[in-house]
């Protein structure tokens, strides 16, 4: 099913949750559902009708949901026929696939290249370090979820989880997934610059 699918099972269910769709650019949509009511839409550091706006030339690649997140509500949405009505355009292409009643809470973000392209093993040296390391990267980790708040805010660090859940080769390739995630431009040097510093 697309993302916009999705979406629609989601709200008939009353699902509560964030829906998280990454765009063809690589950027991505937050939508979070209250009761299967649309009280959250988020985009490249927009929010609610401002981050709508910022979606109409937008399309879908892939989507993923997460029971019981929920950001914060905008009082600046449209009603939600109108809003199911927008987000159709931008959700309507791409793959995504519901939870299953006795998994995890969390769909897997789907991607162009099947999961066996990116195991773990493939994280390189920089994640299979010695366990004094590790731990060094694990600090390293948790700053970066800080680092993230302080730029796309109380999200942040839920994208990190999600970039890391994906797979890597290299951290500057997790970074750079992440600065996409940050506007304007100056606003994403910054974070690169800084999130380098971290994970050094």
């Amino acid at each position: 099913m697309t993302p916009f699918e999705l979406l629609q099972v989601l709200v008939a269910a009353s699902n509560t949750g964030m829906l998280f769709a990454r765009t063809m650019q690589g950027h991505q949509v937050r939508i979070g559902l209250a009761a299967g009511e649309i009280v959250h839409v988020s985009y490249a550091m927009r929010r609610g009708g401002e981050a709508l706006s910022r979606l109409a030339t937008t399309q879908s690649a892939s989507a993923s949901f997460t029971r019981g997140l929920v950001a914060e509500r905008h009082d600046d949405l449209p009603p939600q026929e109108l809003l199911m009505q927008m987000l159709a355009t931008v959700l309507g292409t791409g793959l995504a696939s519901l939870p299953a009643a006795s998994g995890p809470n969390t769909v897997p973000m789907r991607s162009d290249a099947p999961p066996t392209t990116r195991p773990h093993s493939d994280l390189g040296t920089a994640t299979r370090a010695r366990p004094v390391e590790d731990t060094r990267r694990s600090g390293a980790i948790g700053q970066l979820r800080r680092l993230m708040v302080d730029y796309v805010g109380p999200i942040g660090g839920l994208l990190v989880d999600q970039e890391m859940e994906a797979g890597f080769k290299t951290w500057t390739e997790l970074i750079e997934r992440l600065a996409r995630e940050v506007s304007p431009d100056a606003e994403a040097q910054a974070f690169r610059a800084a999130a380098l510093r971290l994970l050094r």
